[in-house]
């Protein structure tokens, strides 16, 4: 009998995590407020450490200009984006353009998450604090970031239209600088 009390327990726990209150909905659409009226604003500094031990400083990125994508090892439209992402890393990636792809996932997770899909930005993992800095709590969000570390664009989630709004921000901003 105890543990069929356990778990009851337990499944009402997992169905009320399930079901987001309509206060975390509201604190969620609130953040992504927050992040869409940053754009025209300076990126904030950063100084972030890559997967591979590499360190990203915002004052020496300047001049770059940036695509700077939060994600996370389970988050299904990340992963949805992923390939095409990759399309853009290849078809931009160059000196003038630095592909960054924050996450709160630790190490270990993102190893072992790329072993199965492959993801051509910096990653920089174990950055929660640095997502929390943002208000980014939907994902995917993505920022492109102009040479002077002003945000150019803001994109939060994925859609059909995501990518094709991307490559034009990145077109524009290496032509036009």
């Amino acid at each position: 009998m105890k543990n069929l009390i356990t778990i009851i327990i337990v499944s009402l726990s997992f169905s009320a995590l399930a079901q987001p209150t309509e206060e975390q909905i509201r604190q969620v659409e609130e953040a992504k407020k927050e992040v869409k009226r940053m754009k025209g604003q300076p990126f904030p500094s950063f100084e972030l450490t890559g997967l591979d031990g590499t360190i990203y400083k915002s004052e020496e990125l300047r001049g770059k200009v940036l695509l700077i994508n939060f994600w996370f090892s389970r988050c299904g439209p990340c992963i949805m984006e992923m390939p095409e992402m990759n399309e853009m890393v290849e078809k931009y990636g160059s000196d003038e353009v630095v592909f960054l792809a924050p996450t709160f996932d630790n190490t270990e997770v993102v190893n072992k998450f790329l072993k199965r899909r492959p993801f051509d930005y910096q990653i920089i993992p174990d950055v929660k604090d640095f997502c929390l800095e943002l208000n980014v709590r939907s994902y995917p969000t993505h920022f492109v970031v102009n040479r002077e570390g002003i945000i150019e664009k803001v994109v939060i989630g994925y859609s059909v239209m995501t990518i094709g709004s991307l490559r034009k921000s990145l077109r524009k901003l290496l032509k036009t600088e």
